[in-house]
């Protein structure tokens, strides 16, 4: 077979191919100008090599290429080919590329259009590497390295380590109490720093990414409470806690401290009427009778229907309570024109959850027997 292939980037909006020489004679490279002159290539390729997988020549192109490696470089596409460039023109490279692989990919990161500048980095010892490159070049930072758990998909993901290995500021330090390194793991200490390496910011790096979503937006609304509500310093608070269960419960304190202070703020005249009698109640369904009956709804299921309650009293709405299939609170809009005047307004759960559709049918059975009695 030949030992070239070209990769057709005129087809991507150059004006020029690529061709590359095959791993036995050092993956040499040039581009190809429509023109026939040819330049040498001087740096990587900034794409993968998977694509030269959809066809014959380039799959015995890629053959070529120890598996190994070419498995470690599929990760890192936009350095690929320069790092296997490095690793073949180098013993010290491929050393480097089979056991500590994020070291080429900063050498790359660095020099993308200088093959020679990026092999002789590549001949350093790894410390000196890292210092070449300004880096905290100790062993720890080495240590740091082989904690990571990534899978560099995200563009993100490598600016959040060169963030870390600064050796202006080594902030890597502080997960020296961590086993691994994800990816949460370092997003959480770019947006909540005073977290990593508390048992809290451990919990949440290691929950899983559904969990996780939920926990970083409970930790959010948590600082908010804590600085709404004063007399408190939330960061230390939350710092100092020991699980995701302690937050929540710190969350839904907080909560009940700041829904307390506004309904009492905001209580209305005459609270201590009852609530016009509207539809009868059924199994599992209780019409909220008065103010604290609304109020205790609204901090229980943590939404708003509290403001409904100078409607409530002037009989142009209702409010009830759903105990099952699943707790929930019903709305009803109040029309006396009309010949059956209440109609369904929400059905809303806990932070205003969505009713599962056993719910809904339920609600909407009750509601149609209602209104077969002409109530």
């Amino acid at each position: 077979m030949s030992t070239m292939i070209t990769i057709p980037t005129t087809m991507l909006g150059f004006n020029y191919d690529i061709e590359l020489d095959n791993w036995h004679n050092k993956l040499s490279g040039c581009r190809v100008y429509q023109s026939g002159e040819q330049e040498p290539l001087d740096g990587g390729l900034g794409l993968g090599l998977d694509l030269l997988c959809g066809s014959q020549e380039g799959q015995q192109w890629l053959s070529t290429i120890p598996a190994d490696l070419l498995a470690i470089t599929d990760v890192f596409p936009e350095y690929q080919y320069q790092m296997l460039w490095l690793a073949v023109n180098s013993s010290s490279a491929r050393q480097i590329l089979e056991c500590r692989p994020l070291l080429l990919v900063l050498i790359c990161d660095k020099y993308n259009v200088d093959n020679e500048k990026a092999l002789e980095v590549a001949n350093l010892g790894q410390r000196e590497i890292l210092s070449h490159l300004g880096f905290d070049s100790s062993k720890s930072a080495l240590k740091f390295i082989d904690k990571l758990d990534l899978t560099y998909q995200r563009s993100s993901e490598l600016p959040h380590v060169i963030k870390q290995l600064d050796s202006a500021f080594s902030r890597f330090k502080v997960f020296k109490h961590y086993h691994r390194v994800n990816y949460s793991a370092l997003a959480l200490d770019h947006t909540h720093p005073f977290l990593t390496g508390t048992r809290l910011g451990m919990a949440i790096a290691h929950s899983t990414r559904r969990e996780r979503r939920n926990l970083v937006t409970y930790l959010s609304d948590t600082l908010a409470l804590g600085l709404a509500i004063g007399g408190v310093d939330p960061v230390l608070r939350v710092e100092r806690l020991h699980s995701v269960e302690q937050l929540i419960v710190l969350h839904d304190q907080w909560v009940a401290v700041q829904l307390e202070r506004r309904f009492e703020a905001m209580k209305p005249k005459d609270t201590d009427k009852p609530y016009p009698v509207c539809l009868p109640n059924a199994e599992g369904i209780r019409q909220i009778v008065d103010y604290d009956d609304l109020c205790l709804e609204a901090k229980q299921q943590r939404h708003c229907i509290a403001v409904y309650h100078n409607r409530i009293a002037a009989g142009h709405y209702a409010a009830y309570r759903m105990e099952s299939p699943e707790r929930m609170t019903i709305g009803i809009f109040i029309n006396r024109k009309k010949a059956f005047p209440y109609e369904i307004s929400q059905i809303a759960g806990f932070m205003n959850a969505i009713p599962s559709e056993k719910t809904r049918q339920r609600v909407h059975a009750w509601f149609e027997e209602c209104k077969q009695q002409g109530l």
